[in-house]
């Protein structure tokens, strides 16, 4: 039995009955997925409160809060809702992470997001919405970039073809879904493997005669102009197709995607903030931890206590990321810090054990405690 079925102040809507809460997400109007979701295109779920005011939706983007703010019964429900099932699912399928989209023209909602998130301990961050014009859009495909369609997803001789697959299988309700309405392009190079796919541009959805892209190019071979080109190659296939907007979201901190979007063409739409975590719960605890050890320019300066706290609570339940010793490494600074020698020496003698080394060597993340003091904090918590 699912938690939404004890829904008290609220309830599941059927799909048929998503359309009365149109009205509710108008300030979100430029999330594109929110209309894909009512009118049955996109794969989502919404719940509303009993009073018709006020609805949460939920689809592969993310989660929606519309309506009404001052609901506050209903906000109850709603984060317990979304940490007794709808994240534990999430969790379940493997997804890391989701986002949290609010009217953020209206302070009234910061009460209300308290509420929803009260138990969750997201984070705070921006994300923008870009647009194109179609009046730039390009002419014609280079030979190395191919259309992604159902003779591309079935060939065997393409290495990275299982990425492009998964990809759209988190946002496509089906492979043969986005065959019949989706569309991308791959970019196609000959490499030491074999034929590879090193960068793709594909439709997240397509609603009516818009949609919006994403685009991901291996590590490897960033910084040589790919990204750009299957976003040029996925564009023309969009005026083709009669596509009338295309649009883009990213971080707002994510410079470079921001500069590849813009550099053919697209332009800022919305600015605005979200709530963003981790599904599982300890999970969201080490990047609690990562996040108030760095600090955030216009959400907050460095928090070491918090931080330190956050580290502790999954890792004392040995939830390390299987054994990533930064970790260790990051709560031991954060303790010493804060005055706490003595669980600053135990965490720094579990990094060793989990194989820390230094500051200097190569680490699997940015997330590394590393400062002016790293190294006189390293000799004072090596001394016995």
């Amino acid at each position: 039995m699912t938690y939404s079925n004890h829904l008290i102040h609220g309830n599941e809507l059927t799909s048929e009955s998503f359309s009365k809460t149109a009205r509710l997400f108008v300030n979100l109007k430029h999330h594109l997925s929110i209309k894909g979701v009512i009118s049955g295109l996109i794969p989502g779920r919404v719940f509303l409160s009993n009073d018709g005011r006020t609805a949460l939706l939920m689809n592969p983007q993310g989660f929606f809060l519309g309506g009404s703010p001052k609901n506050t019964l209903f906000f109850i429900e709603v984060n317990e809702l979304l940490s007794k099932e709808l994240l534990p699912s999430l969790a379940s399928r493997g997804e890391l992470d989701y986002v949290m989209f609010y009217p953020s023209n209206d302070d009234s909602w910061i009460e209300a997001l308290e509420l929803v998130t009260r138990t969750l301990l997201p984070l705070r961050s921006e994300r923008m919405t870009l647009t194109f014009d179609m009046n730039n859009t390009p002419n014609t495909l280079n030979d190395y970039i191919v259309p992604v369609d159902a003779s591309l997803l079935k060939r065997q001789d393409l290495i990275g073809l299982d990425d492009v697959i998964s990809e759209i299988d988190g946002g496509w309700p089906s492979l043969e879904a986005f065959e019949d309405r989706g569309f991308g392009c791959v970019a196609i190079q000959s490499t030491d493997e074999g034929l590879t796919i090193i960068s793709w541009c594909l439709t997240d959805w397509v609603v009516g005669s818009e949609c919006e892209v994403g685009i991901q190019t291996e590590e490897r071979y960033r910084g040589n102009g790919w990204a750009r080109k299957t976003l040029l190659g996925a564009l023309l296939l969009a005026k083709q197709k009669g596509i009338t907007r295309v649009g883009w979201q990213c971080w707002s901190n994510n410079i470079g995607s921001q500069r590849t979007a813009m550099s053919v063409g697209f332009k800022p739409l919305a600015d605005f903030p979200v709530l963003f975590g981790w599904n599982h719960p300890l999970n969201n605890f080490l990047v609690n931890g990562n996040y108030y050890m760095r600090g955030d320019i216009k959400y907050g300066s460095k928090d070491y206590a918090r931080a330190a706290w956050s580290y502790a609570v999954a890792l004392d339940k040995g939830w390390d990321w299987n054994g990533d010793a930064t970790l260790y490494w990051n709560s031991a600074c954060l303790f010493y810090l804060i005055g706490e020698n003595d669980r600053a020496k135990q965490y720094y003698q579990k990094a060793i054990e989990k194989g820390w080394k230094n500051i200097h060597v190569p680490h699997y993340h940015e997330y590394v405690y590393r400062e002016v003091d790293s190294e006189e904090i390293a000799i004072k918590l090596a001394e016995a």
